[in-house]
């Protein structure tokens, strides 16, 4: 057995719970070669580029984890930060900007106080009217890739549209229920499009209320004030 191989054997491993199935898998620390993704991936700053190479760590280190890239993006960031917890250490320092005061500064988290937040009035099931429902899926790392092939066309409004349209599970009428795997993209799209101010809300309102991770830290600006801010996503918790 080479030195290499009794490295990889004496490779500590750990347990974690999958947020969004309960399940349980077992997964080992971050190499140092990976740890190189993480940093390339940490300068460029994009989010895009983040959630790539945290999606081919999560794959190397979990055991038994098929399709990462279906995964919603709240079990990503959690298990992102476990990962980083027996990696690197349990201690995050990321740099936030005061809303107040426009200054930079530095926090310490610790990241068994990072939890997965759960709205109880939360449904992926929406009805748009009596005779349709519209069952959701949550936002993947698969998804939020096609969303941001359409960014370019509009910052605000063109990501979310697409959202929702790559979020679309199934649609169930009177008479049937259709999956969104036979359904085409262009018929998906005139769906979205006819949808009224107030159906369209209830879309919303399931990315608002879905599970997702954030933590509320405090600190103080240089006036002494001591001020709150809520940290939530990938890009806010790998600075």
């Amino acid at each position: 057995m080479s030195i290499v191989d009794i490295l990889k054997e004496s490779t500590p491993k750990y347990t974690l719970t999958i947020p969004s199935t309960g399940e349980d898998k077992t997964f080992r620390p971050f190499l140092v070669k990976e740890e190189k993704i993480l940093l390339i991936a940490k300068e460029s700053n994009n989010e895009i580029s983040t959630m790539k190479a945290i999606k081919d760590l999560i794959s190397r280190c979990v055991e038994d984890l098929e399709n990462v890239e279906d995964l919603p993006m709240f079990d990503i960031e959690y298990i992102y930060l476990q990962l980083r917890a027996v990696s690197i250490g349990e201690k995050l320092n990321p740099v936030i900007i005061c809303p107040e005061t426009k200054e930079k500064i530095k926090v310490s988290i610790n990241i068994e106080d990072i939890h997965v937040q759960r709205n109880k009035k939360h449904t992926n099931e929406i009805k748009i009217t009596k005779d349709i429902i519209i069952t959701m899926k949550y936002p993947s790392v698969k998804i939020m890739e096609e969303v941001n092939k359409h960014k370019s066309d509009d910052e605000k409004t063109v990501p979310l549209f697409y959202a929702i349209i790559n979020t679309i599970d199934q649609i169930e009428t009177k008479d049937e229920t259709l999956s969104s795997d036979i359904i085409s993209r262009e018929e998906l799209k005139e769906f979205v499009n006819n949808l009224t101010k107030q159906q369209y809300e209830k879309i919303i309102k399931f990315y608002a209320t879905s599970p997702k991770i954030e933590h509320t830290v405090e600190y103080k600006t240089s006036d002494g004030e001591t001020r709150e801010i809520t940290l939530r996503g990938l890009l806010d918790f790998f600075k």
